[in-house]
């Protein structure tokens, strides 16, 4: 088996993750199940040399099992810089600002307390690492990365429904 294929199946199985992970009730479960999918797409992203990517998906694994014992909105500080110091040390080409700023923006989503404003953020994230994943060339991220974000796309809309006119912000 080449490290292409490889790559797409170690894909397959985080996209798999993904969509299990959403449909436990309990908080701690989904975040282990995002953990080990965000760690498979950390193999995903090393086995196509994408070391910036990998990077930032190995961050994203720490950040879900930090989130599991705490929610401390200090930690934010922590993963935003580490996202940064890890950019710059796996640094390969200029498509390499786009797992760093998908990883900042998740980072961002992922300690907000205004749902619009995690969604809205997400979809952001989201849009990078999408485009990160065409460049890279790997078809089962990309599949992956746009029925995330049409998930997200559904929820946001439906949420928007939900709140009384007069009580929405300008982010709606």
């Amino acid at each position: 088996m080449n490290l292409f294929l490889l790559s797409q199946l170690l894909a397959c199985g985080a996209f798999i993750l993904d969509m299990l992970a959403f449909q436990f009730s309990r908080r701690v479960v989904s975040l282990t199940l995002l953990a080990c999918s965000t760690s498979l797409l950390a193999l995903h992203f090393w086995l196509l040399d994408e070391t910036s990517a990998s990077g930032m998906m190995i961050l994203a694994a720490c950040r879900y099992l930090v989130a599991t014992l705490t929610t401390r909105r200090a930690l934010k500080w922590s993963f935003l810089g580490a996202s940064v110091v890890c950019s710059l040390m796996t640094w390969q080409h200029p498509a390499d600002v786009l797992p760093l700023a998908g990883s900042l923006m998740m980072t961002l989503a992922a300690f907000q307390q205004d749902a619009g404003r995690l969604r809205i953020l997400t979809l952001v994230g989201s849009l990078f690492w999408l485009s990160n994943n065409i460049l890279a060339g790997s078809p089962v991220a990309v599949a992956m990365e746009a029925t995330f974000m049409m998930s997200t796309l559904i929820s946001y809309w439906r949420w928007v429904r939900k709140k009384p006119i007069l009580n929405r912000t300008p982010y709606e």
